[in-house]
């Protein structure tokens, strides 16, 4: 019997009382063997005591920041640190942990400051850890998100003067050059295919491919003079498996990688590479079709898992899990499903039976990401697949109530990094109406219709929305009572859920009315729910201070914030490696083309994340697009918060956030997108 992953938050109490009665020894010893058996939650908590009692012990430091660092506490994180590197600067491991989180801090909490001094120790990192890739990486990610890259890549040209030899600072100097080549990203563009259909095809361009020839040819210099030699140094090694894969020449990066793998002193070079190769082998054979590749998949994914860093071992953690899942749809690609209206009715699972050789590894594989995999949502989204199947339903509910425990009590780690204020809450709140869902799903799998109920007519009273709605509507058509079930499987389908329409007309024949009563319902309250829904929309607002943003557009004209006061500003940030910006635009245009002559209303882009003038022109040019695009060289998206793309910011007329929009959605978008306009340029602000 597994042992869950967290959640004994009276026992958690309970623990950091009795901590306070143990030596430094103890609490590291009792910390260890807490993180060997998963429990994550405790065994930071142990770290942390330990640390308090000894100060000066860097090991309780660095163990804190690590788990820090995996449930996304970025910022004590680097704190912690900070702390074990003032006591043991040459620790490499503790400086490639440092740069992570600096990085990662900076970008969840919208702090540029992380990423100033990410840039800033990248020195002492280079000279304490400079076999250590990630250093490199996480400081060009810092650079890039800047505006710093240039700078970036000169401080590695200064360390170069006294390190001419070091392979692999070389490799990662290529590195920042293909990155001021390309923007970081090769470029998508729209082709048109032989059948007349369009793709988004990654291209390189003429400028692109002068960079990418001339690095495969200084790394084809350095195989030919190594080629013949038996023993060759693993830093070399590393730049050329590196480098060729750097401008994807797979084949010539496999002729050295397996010879890294082999290399005694390849230390941290290999880790990165190695698994990625992996990955890309796993992936290739998921997408065959063959069921002998099961073995082979295996094999690499008990490879993965043998890490012991404990990022990599949760990415093989969430890797299983897809793999276990997938089989298990495929297994059951050609049965027919259990979700008929019977199925419904009686509460079952609504996919298909599972054999059982699929079955145990889809739950051996959702287990153990409960354990070590801190994303909730994600950990929600697999016990549904186990519901879905019926696979062990109990144990499903007690996952679910362990989830709503944590969530209850704010437990850290839970929610996503970069969550704050109202954004934060509503997450919240949404994953504890998610838990409470599962659970009333599994305790009507387990024939328990009476708790179930009062689980699912709590959620669709207090949370009215598709899915709560929908299942409730589901419940009492179980249990006999057709008026009711037809009133609230209407109202699922007036609030997006189109699933339950079949359900709705099921319901309305049980209570001896026609079928077509379900269309004259929704008729009606289609408009007044898709008002409420509009008006809840604008009501919702940040209320943030914009920060400050001066920057010149494509025609070398500078746009000011603070210049737009008494404006509706629509601020929206992109990239162009970005797919969802890219379609995103035609609609974006029509809108351009609605408040075209309203001066009450201005629309801008700023051009991010890697994306070079070059690059953007070929995107405005070949698509007729005039509207104003400012280029984000001082890396303002840091200060905005910016963690996707594209993300759109709406300002009001005294130059105040009041809505922000993450992704693309094409249903709806120009009317939602005018709606937040008119909404604002209202007098007094405020909705109708």
């Amino acid at each position: 019997m597994r042992q869950p992953r967290l959640y004994v938050l009276p026992a958690l109490v309970l623990m950091s009382a009795c901590d306070n009665t143990r030596s430094h020894a103890e609490l590291m010893g009792d910390a260890a063997a807490d993180l060997e058996a998963a429990r994550l939650d405790l065994a930071m908590s142990r770290f942390d005591s330990a640390r308090t009692l000894a100060p000066d012990a860097a090991e309780a430091h660095r163990q804190y920041a690590e788990l820090a660092s995996y449930l996304g506490l970025n910022g004590a994180a680097v704190r912690a640190w900070e702390r074990a590197l003032e006591m043991e600067p040459e620790t490499a491991e503790a400086w490639d942990g440092y740069l992570f989180d600096l990085l990662r801090a900076g970008t969840y909490e919208a702090d540029r400051r992380y990423g100033e001094k990410l840039v800033q120790v990248l020195p002492d990192a280079m000279r304490y850890a400079a076999g250590h890739p990630g250093v490199y990486t996480n400081a060009l990610e810092a650079a890039q998100d800047l505006g710093e890259t240039e700078s970036y890549r000169a401080l590695l040209r200064e360390h170069l003067e006294s390190h001419p030899d070091d392979q692999v600072l070389l490799h990662h100097l290529g590195e920042a050059d293909v990155a001021l080549a390309v923007g970081a990203r090769m470029r998508r563009e729209w082709v048109l295919r032989k059948d007349g259909s369009r793709a988004l095809e990654m291209t390189w361009s003429d400028g692109q491919q002068i960079v990418k020839d001339s690095l495969e040819a200084v790394l084809d210099e350095l195989a030919s003079r190594h080629g013949g030699d038996s023993e060759v140094a693993a830093p070399t090694l590393y730049r050329l498996a590196a480098g060729y894969a750097l401008v994807d020449r797979e084949r010539k990066k496999d002729r050295w990688l397996p010879r890294l793998l082999a290399a005694p002193d390849r230390g941290a070079l290999a880790e990165e590479l190695y698994h990625r190769d992996m990955g890309i082998e796993l992936r290739a054979l998921l997408s065959g079709p063959s069921a002998d590749a099961m073995d082979e998949l295996s094999g690499l994914i008990h490879a993965g898992l043998t890490t012991t860093n404990l990022r990599l071992r949760g990415e093989w953690m969430r890797t299983r899990y897809t793999v276990a899942k997938t089989w298990a749809d495929r297994s059951t690609a050609d049965k027919a499903p259990a979700a008929d209206e019977a199925a419904d009715e009686a509460g079952g699972p609504r996919g298909p039976p599972l054999a059982d050789e699929f079955a145990e590894p889809l739950f051996d594989a959702v287990m153990d990401l409960q354990r070590w995999v801190p994303e909730l949502d994600l950990l929600l989204s697999s016990l549904r697949a186990l519901l879905h199947y019926g696979v062990e339903p109990r144990a499903v509910g007690e996952k679910a109530r362990d989830h709503e425990a944590a969530l209850l009590a704010d437990h850290p780690g839970y929610l996503r990094p970069g969550s704050r204020g109202d954004a934060r809450e509503e997450e919240r709140e949404w994953l504890i109406n998610t838990a409470r869902l599962l659970q009333a799903l599994a305790l009507t799998q387990l024939g328990n219709a009476e708790e179930a109920g009062g689980l699912l007519v709590q959620l669709a009273t207090q949370s009215p929305g598709s899915e709560t709605l929908g299942e409730y509507g589901l419940h009492l058509l179980r249990t006999d009572q057709p008026a009711d079930a037809l009133d609230m499987l209407v109202e699922a389908v007036a609030h997006g859920g189109s699933t339950y329409r079949g359900p709705a007309e099921a319901a309305a024949a049980a209570a001896g009315l026609s079928p077509d009563v379900v269309g004259a319902r929704l008729d009606l309250r289609r408009p007044i729910v898709a008002a409420e829904q509009a008006r809840r929309a604008i009501g919702e607002r940040l209320e943030r201070d914009a920060p400050d943003l001066a920057l010149a557009d494509q025609n070398g004209v500078e746009w000011r914030l603070g210049d737009l006061t008494g404006k509706v500003v629509v601020l929206k940030f992109w990239a162009t490696w970005c797919v969802p910006c890219l379609a995103e635009f035609p609609h974006f245009v029509k809108l351009l083309e609605k408040y075209g002559g309203d001066d009450e209303v201005v629309f801008l882009t700023v051009a991010t994340e890697g994306s070079t003038r070059a690059g953007v022109n070929d995107i405005l040019t070949r698509n007729g697009y005039t509207f104003p695009v400012l280029f984000d060289d001082g890396g303002h998206a840091v200060d905005f918060g910016i963690s996707a793309f594209p993300t759109t910011f709406y300002l009001d007329p005294d130059g105040v956030i009041q809505y922000k929009r993450e992704g693309f959605g094409e249903d709806g978008y120009e009317r939602q997108t005018s709606m937040l306009i008119d909404a604002l340029r209202r007098v007094g602000g405020g909705p109708e």
